[in-house]
């Protein structure tokens, strides 16, 4: 079908937040949407994801919130009757349901074209046996590798590679990668859970390549063979520790131009090889020595490598992606307007700056978990730091990844020789501050990479930040400290503990001297063409690039990495309030660290700012765009108390958050959602409370909500009554679940259990149900637009029996504990489902 044919493309969702995907996807699913509007080209979606924005881009009679199923896509395919397909912003869910499709004939009968994959290369890219084959084709080093469909075969094959050796399982339902084993113990237990997780109850086993660099390469290709390389993703742990657990950089910093050249050339020969279009991240194994690599894998659609590409050079991959898939030239595309400077997408970025991710793990959640880093990935969201200098990105990104409301820094001096000895050999969440530690105790450089295997380029740097720190901590109030250690990345609430003062007078001193922050701007020429960028990060240089939006502009905080808990339920929070700050007429800058983050869309925002969620950085921007109101997150108390005491405008959404709970009970089954505003009281949804294997027994065990809740009509008007009542008395503002129990009995009028704020996948979840964006209310209350007209037009139906549910998903599988019962605080996301009668 020639692409100018095509008037309706189905997408495939990503489905629910998970280890190995998080709001990334969903985040390029909603550029690729806007470039296809532009286009004129109709989008259908499946998802079930609560939390996805994409959702809420597309006409409801275009939206499919159903499971990602080859079942459920081939139902959409044979009533909708769509040109085209696109999997590259679903994962390895959507890869999976493609590969379906295509096997049972579904596509080719329905006359349905792949768009970015061709159909040759489908069933090779998550196939290790056949990339090796593409691999050799182009004359490329192959890993030693078998493929087995047993135990047995597993054995013998091990045996005859020799340990340690990789399992990988073919063509995976869930984004796994590999798992190294050193012994038949580990690599019986691996195959088992590989096979479990193949389509085709296969695995791979290949020889070791544990120590050997990783690297990976982001680049685009057109349907005319022209190509471009974006980014080089440089990781810090070596190959044993997964991509997604691993410290990663950009642009990559300890390769020589040939060893680069060398894989840029090998990517693109591979692209061609397999005739895509758009993205694909390429991930490559080096010896230390650059004499000899490996392609380990290949991936031709968005994740969190692309993501990371994108925030890092400002080049807008996904929006460029689509038009790609359509057929267009690279030479053709014309970015966006809101890019601001005049280029098509033929364009290989350069940067005048060090971008340095670090993971997050579930571990502070999940206590029983095995915490050691390796080959199967454990983090469920990262965070970015952005300098001149690696020094102050890794600072940045380290301030970012910890959450602590002072800006400080966690110590590991309380750790012992031996314990430092053993994290440095099996790394543990805390890997980067233990490399720190051991520096400090007089580990050489040398040694250091002998045990870990990363680059002696790295502990350079890091042994660097501590000569800093230690010149910061022996020279108190000294000029020239403050500006060298502001240079280099260290906070103002980490020099102000280290001089054992406050805030305010570390602030004062650099305010006295002229040590100000100036802002850089982000864009894929490092400032060589003309135009203004819209993201940008701090550093303390002469020359600042980013002005005064304007008199009318909202700063938003955005909540940082995920983790879970409220998880991708709030970067969805935060990217429908920036939709409606703009609709509401104000100009918009965003505050975020998560480069995975819907929010961070340029073309929702109109400045980006990639700075640590501080009290300091915060009051810097302030300083340069002087907001009209400064919303802040319902989670971070100290944030909102210090700003408060400064005099500074904010309000906080969801609102009501510091009035927390007020609950007479631990145990409620049934949950009534209302919106409260001035005069008026407005239920919205009554719900059954339950958890995800039954009756919970605590509120945080809570884990599933379904309507309509199991009452009669006068247990109902029974609650509501009683609500408004409460509320009336009560004062709140915005949105809260009232609980009640009922404990079976429809005879007997149901119990006041308290009052709580509703919780973000709560009010994602009321937005799918009643088709009223309620996040959107929320912010138009906070600014005073809430009027009676409004109020009027909300079409809610209390007695609605239209059914409907909203469940917890949860890591526990990929961590090894499929067992367990989950809690809301260990959300990892959400799956929503919508019954017929």
């Amino acid at each position: 079908m020639d692409t100018k044919e095509i008037q309706k493309i189905l997408i495939i969702g990503g489905g629910p937040t998970e280890i190995g995907h998080e709001t990334e996807l969903d985040a390029a699913c909603v550029q690729i949407i806007q470039a296809f509007k532009k286009q004129g080209i109709r989008s259908l979606l499946i998802d079930n994801n609560p939390f996805s924005a994409a959702l809420e881009d597309v006409q409801p009679t275009n939206v499919f919130i159903q499971a990602v199923t080859a079942d459920n896509v081939q139902r959409i395919i044979e009533n909708e009757h769509p040109d085209a397909i696109l999997p590259t912003v679903g994962g390895v869910a959507a890869i999976s349901v493609i590969q379906e499709l295509q096997e049972n004939g579904v596509l080719t009968d329905n006359n349905v074209q792949t768009l970015g994959i061709p159909a040759s290369a489908m069933m090779k890219i998550n196939n290790p046996d056949r990339l090796n084959d593409v691999m050799r084709h182009v004359d490329m080093p192959v890993i030693a590798s078998e493929t087995i469909g047993t135990l047995d075969e597993a054995i013998n094959v091990a045996n005859e590679i020799g340990y340690p050796v990789i399992v990988k399982p073919i063509a995976p339902r869930i984004d796994t990668n590999r798992m190294l084993c050193e012994n038949e113990s580990d690599m019986i237990n691996a195959v088992s859970r590989g096979l479990s997780w193949s389509r085709f109850k296969q695995c791979v086993i290949e020889q070791s390549i544990v120590g050997y660099k990783e690297i990976e390469l982001v680049s685009m290709r057109d349907t005319m063979g022209t190509q471009v390389l974006i980014a080089g993703l440089e990781n810090i742990d070596p190959i044993g520790i997964h991509s997604g657990d691993s410290m990663v950089v950009t642009p990559t910093l300890t390769l020589s131009n040939v060893e680069y050249e060398s894989l840029r050339d090998t990517a693109f020969a591979i692209n061609n090889q397999f005739q895509f279009t758009g993205v694909v991240h390429t991930h490559f194994a080096l010896r230390a020595d650059g004499e000899s690599y490996y392609v380990t894998k290949v991936t031709p659609y968005n994740d969190r490598g692309t993501s990371l590409a994108a925030c890092a050079t400002g080049y807008p991959i996904a929006y460029v992606a689509a038009n790609l898939y359509l057929n267009q030239k690279l030479t053709d595309v014309r970015l966006p307007e809101i890019y601001h400077f005049k280029q098509t997408a033929i364009l290989e970025p350069s940067l005048d700056h060090v971008v340095v991710r670090i993971p997050l793990w579930p571990f502070e959640d999940i206590k029983n978990v095995d915490k050691h880093l390796g080959t199967v990935m454990k983090s469920v969201g990262s965070t970015i730091g952005i300098g001149r200098s690696t020094e102050e990105a890794i600072l940045k990104a380290l301030r970012s990844s910890q959450f602590s409301p002072q800006d400080e820094l966690p110590s590991m001096s309380n750790l012992t020789d031996s314990q430092i000895i053993s994290q440095l050999i099996h790394p543990l969440s805390s890997r980067i501050l233990v490399l720190l530690e051991a520096l400090r105790r007089g580990y050489q450089v040398d040694e250091l990479n002998e045990l870990t295997k990363i680059d002696q380029f790295y502990f350079v740097k890091f042994k660097h930040i501590l000569d800093i720190e230690k010149d910061i901590k022996t020279h108190p109030m000294s000029i020239e400290a403050l500006r060298k250690g502001r240079y280099y990345g260290f906070g103002d609430g980490m020099i102000a503990k280290m001089w054992q003062t406050d805030i305010e007078t570390v602030r004062q001193l650099g305010h006295d001297n002229h040590i100000s922050p100036t802002y850089k701007g982000i864009d894929p020429s490092a400032g060589e063409l003309s135009g203004t960028p819209t993201g940008y990060y701090s550093t303390f240089e002469l020359e600042n690039e980013s002005q005064q939006l304007s008199n009318k502009t909202v700063l938003v905080l955005g909540r940082g990495g995920n983790q879970l808990g409220p998880n991708a339920s709030a970067d969805y929070f935060t990217t429908e309030m920036l939709k409606q700050l703009r609709k509401s007429g104000y100009q918009t800058v965003i505050m975020n660290t998560n480069p995975n983050a819907g929010s961070l869309t340029a073309t929702l925002t109109d400045k980006q700012i990639i700075d640590p969620v501080q009290l300091g950085d915060i009051m810097n921007v302030i300083a340069i765009e002087h907001p009209v109101k400064i919303f802040v997150p319902g989670n971070r108390h100290y944030l909102t108390r210090e700003l408060r005491r400064r005099n500074y405008s904010i309000s906080i959404l969801p609102p009501d958050q510091e009035k927390r709970s007020e609950l007479l009970s631990d145990h409620a089954n049934i949950g009534l959602d209302l919106f409260v505003a001035k005069g008026h009281i407005v239920p919205i949804l009554a719900s059954d409370l339950r958890s995800d294997q039954g009756i919970a027994t605590t509120l945080n065990q809570i884990t599933l909500m379904r309507n309509p809740a199991t009452l009669t009509t006068q247990q109902l008007d029974a609650i509501l009554k009683h609500a408004k009542a409460y509320l009336g008395a009560h004062k709140r503002t915005g949105m809260v679940q009232m609980l009640y129990t009922t404990n079976g009995n429809s005879k007997q009028m149901p119990q006041f259990a308290g009052v709580r704020p509703t919780r973000l996948t709560t009010i994602a979840y009321l937005n799918k149900v009643t088709g009223i964006n309620w996040v959107r209310m929320l912010v138009r209350q906070a600014l005073g637009e809430l009027d009676e007209k409004l109020i009027a037009k909300w079409d809610v139906d209390i007695h609605s029996e239209r059914r409907s549910q909203v469940r917890g998903t949860f890591p526990f599988k990929q961590l090894q504990l499929p067992d367990q019962l989950g809690l809301t605080t260990q959300e990892v996301g959400a799956k929503i489902s919508f019954e017929t009668l």
